[in-house]
């Protein structure tokens, strides 16, 4: 299985030296490819009939030329640009894929205009350049790297080797194996150099693990102050805080007003970066924490697990477009929208096939306002019969009210109809899924409650499961 292991560059000011110039002669060539793929273009362009037209955006009346695909390939580009000086100041299979990225832009170009001409998307642009004096990244697939001594030798132009003032090395990090390496790509980001370790290390999805029940789930509604709130066919909740979450946006933003007070629209400086950097790493801390939290309590409800305390279905709540679509004023859009619950799903996704566990992301349609225990009926987004109106109500934040009059948790009673939705199509028994289950779940802190003994006891149930 691909995997792509990001770590922050350690280097010495002769290696970022050599390292900056590398990706300043990406960036450049970058765009001398994108300058040679529009004029070729345009070129043809020119020669074909009523190619420049008018034509309608939106109510407007425009005109220009008419979207043609772009007939450039991987092989004329090598061809052209392989006596350009950016080119050779960098190793051959570097500046390869630099220009296979912008071949396959122009590939991506082409089937948006076959999507465009069927309505589908709107009209794509042909491919743009980068920024004049920037920095791109510069990749060395494995066939450019040399393994001595736990060390990568990266390849090296001829017209750069005698201006080097030290000797270029990658050490990779002490968990990767060596034969694993597939690719290495040094990446300008925020300021700083980082090395992503693309690696292969062998591993396949599992497609049915036979220590998982799939006949149970963990079903969870997402939201702000309440990240995550799950529920699980056995009968158990519990709920994943977001209020940390929310309080490290907020700082964040604080800090950006404070920094951009006075200045253009787009200002940016290295005070900012720092910023961006401390929050970034923020927020793929608490996804890497929840995802792995989530994964255990699939595999490990307890200490020691019975099968039947094995998990093997995912099911979480998710409405495409919600989030750029949000319309809750400015201040929940601000605490809901920067909660990166998207990015959380995707990194379940990884997680969920190493185990075997099959992840299923249902919309969530009506969820909350329906009643779980009344058995209301959830219709889809758009769907919604005449007539059609819940036996229970939100009566305040966090508590919904059933038709008899019992007070449960509303997120709790989310979660519990998300899998309701789904229940018929994965064969899942809600029997267990009462009362009792929805009223008092357990709140979870990801920063303050996986700590050592925790995630000790959760490896020891993956690594020696019970029989």
């Amino acid at each position: 299985m691909y995997k792509t292991i990001p770590v922050k560059a350690t280097l010495t000011d002769e290696e970022i030296a050599f390292w900056l110039f590398q990706c300043e002669n990406a960036n450049s060539l970058w765009n001398c490819a994108t300058y040679y793929s529009k004029q070729k273009h345009y070129s043809w362009l020119e020669q074909q009939p009523e190619a420049f037209t008018t034509y309608w955006k939106n109510d407007e009346l425009r005109y220009g030329w008419k979207t043609y695909k772009c007939s450039i390939k991987y092989a004329e580009l090598c061809k052209e640009l392989k006596d350009n000086s950016h080119y050779k100041a960098m190793a051959a299979q570097s500046a390869q894929q630099t220009l296979k990225s912008v071949a396959e832009s122009i590939t991506s170009y082409n089937q948006l205009v076959g999507l465009y001409y069927k309505g589908q998307v709107d009209r794509p642009r042909l491919l743009r350049y980068r920024k004049k004096g920037g920095l791109a990244a510069v990749t060395f697939p494995k066939q450019a790297l040399t393994y001595k001594k736990g060390l990568f030798y990266p390849s090296i132009s001829k017209e750069s080797k005698p201006e080097l003032l030290t000797e270029i090395v990658l050490e990779p990090p002490d968990f990767i194996d060596p034969d694993w390496v597939k690719e290495v790509t040094i990446r300008p980001y925020l300021g700083e150099l980082w090395i992503d370790w693309v690696i292969d290390d062998g591993k396949q999805p599992v497609e049915h693990n036979p220590n998982l029940d799939y006949s149970q789930a963990w079903s969870f509604d997402h939201g702000g102050t309440n990240w995550l709130t799950g529920v699980s066919t056995q009968g158990k909740s519990l709920i994943i805080d977001g209020r940390k979450l929310k309080s490290m946006n907020q700082g964040y933003s604080r800090l950006v007003a404070k920094y951009k007070q006075g200045k253009p629209e787009f200002y940016w400086d290295a005070n900012l970066d720092r910023v961006q950097i401390k929050r970034n790493n923020q927020m793929r801390d608490a996804i890497n924490k929840t995802a792995r939290f989530i994964i255990n309590r699939c595999l490990s409800d307890s200490a020691k697990p019975t099968l039947r305390e094995r998990i093997g279905n995912l099911i979480i709540g998710w409405n495409e477009r919600q989030k750029d679509s949000s319309n809750m004023g400015f201040r929940g859009n601000q605490n809901f929208v920067v909660i990166p619950t998207k990015r959380l799903i995707e990194r379940l996704k990884q997680l969920a096939f190493e185990y075997g566990i099959k992840l299923t992301v249902t919309e969530e349609s009506y969820t909350s306002k329906a009643s779980y225990l009344d058995e209301d009926s959830l219709p889809k987004h758009g769907e919604k019969p005449k007539g059609w109106t819940p036996s229970g109500k939100r009566v305040r934040r966090g508590l919904y009210k059933t038709s008899l009059g019992w007070l449960i948790n509303a997120d709790c009673n989310g979660a519990a109809n998300i899998a309701r939705k789904v229940a018929t199509q994965l064969g899942l028994d809600l029997t267990k899924v009462g009362r009792g289950s929805l009223t008092v779940p357990h709140r979870y802190d990801v920063f303050n409650s996986l700590k050592k003994l925790y995630r000790k006891k959760s490896y020891e149930a993956r690594v020696h499961p019970a029989s």
